[in-house]
């Protein structure tokens, strides 16, 4: 080519990227029209068919731009969409992969050292989260089989010795078999003989229970001075469990309604009005003789009161087994009675007063060792789900105007028996009787909130205990429990929600008797409540990975880790590794606590089995050492707490045999 040709098409070149706004608009219309090539074929050099978008743009996952807009020019942008859904595939694969070495790492050092890795601060936990999609049909046969399987795990059916059934879910496990072994211990000398009599009554028809009145059970009230530690006792332990009341309402409101002669004007003046008028609803017309000096309560705030003490007695950490057992026994007894229907027909109660009373019978009966007690828990706390449906409870307050102190009392109950019935229901493998979808009620205010350095809001006890129940229980439920069994990529997408859920920067389940003193460390309520709080998610991953835990167990019994479950395996391992080591350390912070809480039963046992199977059927197992170890630590917690329950002495008994097969099957 002339030398003159060639210069005279470089300039035009040059003419062409110096084009003026109007004809750039021109050549963007012609090109949204389809009369020119669209600008990234035109900058690749593509053929283009100019349509909208264009089926180069469509092949290459980048119609979004089409036909006007480019891609920055660079290395590699050629193909950098290529297959969208299969870099997506690949995120969630790598995620999936990135949480395996996650818990591998963390039961790694978990046998070496009490202290986290360094790669496992939160901060670096939370890179791998972000978009996760899989639909990608390019994913290896063995991962995408594993995402479509699903295991028709329909759950346990028992026969006991009378021919009773009962079922227990898949998200129920070994330590649920303990319900059918325990004995019931009814102990009739432990209760006075008058307490005894009125629960012999209680089912015998209301014939027997007409004379019977709210005046002759408030003769059975404790002192005062007793009331108020019995009280305190419950605030400071059984609340956490379920907060029935807050403390306030209850030292300044229905212990001056039972005490009335122990109150002075100035004091009852003093008593706010709001809180004042809640009680309206649950007071009964004056004596007989018609004084006025006060109002007797309600049947049903007075079988609240009874259960309060009996919680509070369950957990009164100075007196010893036979004493705390006996004197809980009397409160509960005399609080059942209040329940009765004779007497609620005479003195009908409110609706937030029966909730309050069922709801803490519930959590009673879920601390005692009996044998229908755990079955006795979820359906009381079932009827108090019902109850406070009834009375519109679900439904936020604030759109029926009440007053704010109202609001926020019916929002703190409402989540109370929310969160109980869920967890109940998880733990047994039921459906619960709240489904949020039908649920608009909002949390109540959260006054334990703090500010961190950062200026960002960090949520207290209670708000982070309903969130846990809204955002985890809740999901794992709905999932886990269905007719139609979930598959595998449903849990693997549960897991990573949960996994995003954390604890408050100011719970620590882990304190140090040097570095934070003798009075955090062995402080009840504190050792308590952090070992609660820390439950919420292990708990929740154990409930979730078990079924696909034992299905690995059972098929790669040599090498779990090769089955296309070695997430859940790796996941429930780590998960129960880490209830029994909380445990442990809740034992050495307050041990008279320990054997009074469900969770050392149901939670602790069934992740010692878990550990424990590692042991017994994969003893070549990378894992199988820190296994064994973990179960000798769970024998020999409940070796200390054998004494305190049947339950806990099944319970040792059953260890006691899987850990001899696990040392045999280890040597």
């Amino acid at each position: 080519m002339p030398a003159a040709a060639s210069s005279a098409k470089a300039s035009s070149r040059r003419k062409e990227k110096h084009l003026s706004p109007e004809e750039l608009k021109d050549i963007e219309q012609k090109r949204l029209k389809g009369e020119l090539s669209c600008a990234e074929c035109r900058r690749l050099k593509l053929r283009c068919d100019k349509k909208v978008p264009c089926s180069s743009c469509s092949r290459r996952g980048c119609e979004s731009i089409c036909p006007c807009g480019i891609l920055e020019a660079g290395v590699g942008t050629r193909f950098i969409l290529a297959s969208t859904d299969l870099l997506h595939s690949k995120i969630s694969l790598m995620s999936s992969r990135i949480r395996a070495l996650e818990d591998a790492v963390a039961i790694f050092q978990a046998s070496v050292s009490s202290e986290r890795h360094p790669l496992l601060e939160d901060e670096l936990l939370k890179i791998k989260f972000g978009s996760e999609v899989k639909n990608s049909e390019d994913i290896t046969a063995a991962n995408r089989s594993a995402d479509a399987t699903t295991l028709d795990a329909f759950g346990t059916l028992t026969l006991g010795e009378e021919g009773e059934m009962k079922y227990f879910g898949r998200s129920a496990g070994s330590e649920t078999l303990i319900l059918v072994r325990c004995v019931s211990e009814e102990d009739k000398n432990a209760v006075p003989p008058e307490v005894y009599a009125l629960a012999l009554d209680f089912n015998q028809g209301t014939q027997a229970q007409s004379s019977l009145t709210v005046s002759d059970l408030l003769a059975h009230l404790p002192p005062r001075s007793h009331a108020e530690t019995l009280a305190q006792s419950y605030i400071d332990h059984a609340s956490l469990f379920f907060r029935a009341t807050k403390k306030d309402e209850l030292f300044d409101v229905v212990l001056p309604l039972l005490y009335p002669s122990s109150i002075s004007l100035s004091e009852s003046m003093s008593v706010p009005k709001a809180i004042e008028s809640s009680t309206s609803q649950t007071t009964m017309p004056t004596h007989s003789d018609g004084s006025n000096n006060h109002r007797l309560p309600s049947p049903h705030l007075l079988a609240a009161v009874y259960f309060t003490f009996a919680l509070g007695s369950f957990f009164d950490l100075s007196a010893s087994i036979k004493i705390y057992v006996s004197e809980s026994q009397r409160w509960f007894e005399l609080g059942r009675k209040a329940l009765t229907p004779s007497i609620f027909a005479a003195a009908p109660s409110s609706a937030e007063d029966t909730v309050r009373a069922l709801g803490l019978m519930a959590t009673y009966c879920s601390m005692s060792g009996k044998k229908h007690a755990r079955d006795s828990a979820w359906c009381g706390m079932s009827l108090a789900a019902k109850v406070a449906q009834g009375s519109g409870m679900h439904r936020d307050p604030a759109r029926w105007h009440m007053d704010p102190v109202t609001v926020q009392r019916r929002r703190a109950l409402w989540w109370e028996v929310c969160t109980s019935d869920i967890s109940h229901s998880v733990a047994l493998g039921r459906p619960p009787s709240i489904h949020l979808s039908f649920v608009d009620c909002e949390f109540p205010t959260d006054e334990e909130a703090t500010l961190s350095d950062t200026g960002e809001e960090v949520m207290g006890f209670w708000r982070m205990k309903y969130t846990f129940a809204k955002e985890s229980f809740a999901p794992v439920i709905s999932t886990t429990l269905s007719a139609k069994s979930p598959t595998y990529s449903t849990i693997v997408d549960l897991d990573r929600k949960i996994r995003e859920l954390s604890l408050p920067p100011g719970f620590k389940p882990y304190v140090s008797l040097y570095e934070d003193g003798p009075e955090i460390y062995h402080n009840s309520h504190l050792a308590l409540r952090d070992f609660y709080a820390s439950q919420h998610r292990t708990v929740t991953m154990l409930y979730l990975h078990r079924s696909f835990f034992a299905h690995a167990m059972l098929t790669h019994p040599s090498n779990p880790l090769m089955s296309p479950f070695a997430l859940s395996f790796l996941a429930a391992y780590r998960a129960a590794s880490v209830i029994i080591k909380a445990a442990v350390h809740f034992y050495d912070r307050c041990s008279a606590v320990v054997p009074r809480v469900w969770f050392l039963t149901y939670h602790v046992f069934s992740a010692a089995m878990t550990v424990g199977t590692v042991v017994k059927r994969s003893p070549n197992s990378s894992i199988a050492k820190s296994a064994l170890n973990d179960l000798g630590q769970a024998l020999d917690l409940f070796e200390k707490c054998a004494s305190s329950s049947p339950r806990n002495r099944i319970a040792y008994a059953l260890l006691r045999r899987l850990k001899g097969k696990a040392d045999r099957a280890y040597a």
